[in-house]
């Protein structure tokens, strides 16, 4: 089948279109999202069935495949690999593409999972050279989160200007036992947990999780619970305050910056 007439099947797996795809389009590397993917993260929007997501493709010319974001470039061969059959960007390079192109809670979501994995973050970082932007989106990435949505979390944070949290946090509660809070300032004792239903599928474990936070609590610390449906100007106008009622002194400058995050989310939301 000639470039011009390939075809999009529906209803498949990213995967496997992504390996369709890169065996009939010459040079066409799966890059971004896609990439992340077939690397093996959880990469894509919580809310968007795999099914329906478009194949991201690198090619060297323009192609029009319906089903498919295409990207024209010419990748360094050092940049390609193949992964699971598909023709995909190293690990490295999505990472770099990831970074420079998606919102940057996604491409921290894909950053931290990468680092679990064992990437250098330093020779990122080394390579983005001046651009600030770049940098901090790779210096904001922490091995220590559980999910995506952990790390959507986090960015909310950093960006609303709080001081950035530690994850996984050890907290023993006697016995022998201990249990891991998400992330949080031991120097507050404050504690941020996202709490989606993909982690509470059932009444046995919201009631496992909730005795867990109580046995939390009992040893002096404020836990907040995230739900999924929480809007970013209500998650850190909540965990500000409870920051400030355990001591932290932003200051006028940062409790300014505070206040206009908080503002200019609403206002967002708003239109």
């Amino acid at each position: 089948m000639g470039v011009g007439r390939a075809r999009h099947p529906r209803g498949v797996s990213l995967l496997v279109r992504a390996r369709i795809l890169t065996e009939l389009i010459p040079q066409a590397v799966a890059c971004r999202l896609t990439a992340a993917h077939v690397w093996g993260l959880k990469a894509l929007p919580w809310h968007v069935d795999e099914r329906d997501w478009p194949v991201d493709l690198v090619v060297p010319e323009p192609v029009d495949v319906p089903g498919c974001a295409t990207f024209v470039d010419s990748l360094d061969p050092d940049d390609v690999t193949v992964r699971r059959d598909v023709r995909v960007t190293t690990i490295e390079r999505t990472a770099l593409d990831c970074v420079r192109w998606l919102p940057r809670p996604d491409a921290v979501a894909v950053l931290d999972q990468f680092l679990r994995r064992g990437l250098d973050i330093d020779t990122l970082i080394r390579e983005v050279g001046s651009s600030w932007r770049l940098r901090d989106t790779l210096m904001m990435a922490d091995p220590g989160a559980g999910s995506p949505r952990e790390s959507w979390l986090r960015v909310v944070l950093v960006e609303g200007w709080l001081p950035r949290p530690s994850t996984q946090i050890r907290v023993p509660l006697g016995e022998g036992r201990v249990a891991y809070l998400d992330m949080g300032w031991e120097e507050f004792k404050v504690g941020v947990e996202y709490d989606g239903v993909e982690h509470h599928s059932s009444p046995t474990a919201r009631l496992h999780d909730d005795r867990r936070r109580e046995e939390i609590r009992a040893k002096g610390w404020r836990v907040i619970a995230v739900r999924r449906d929480a809007r970013p100007a209500d998650i850190v106008e909540h965990v500000a305050n409870a920051l400030i009622e355990r001591g932290w002194r932003p200051g006028p400058e940062r409790t300014r910056r505070i206040l206009g995050y908080i503002r200019a989310r609403r206002r967002r939301r708003r239109r």
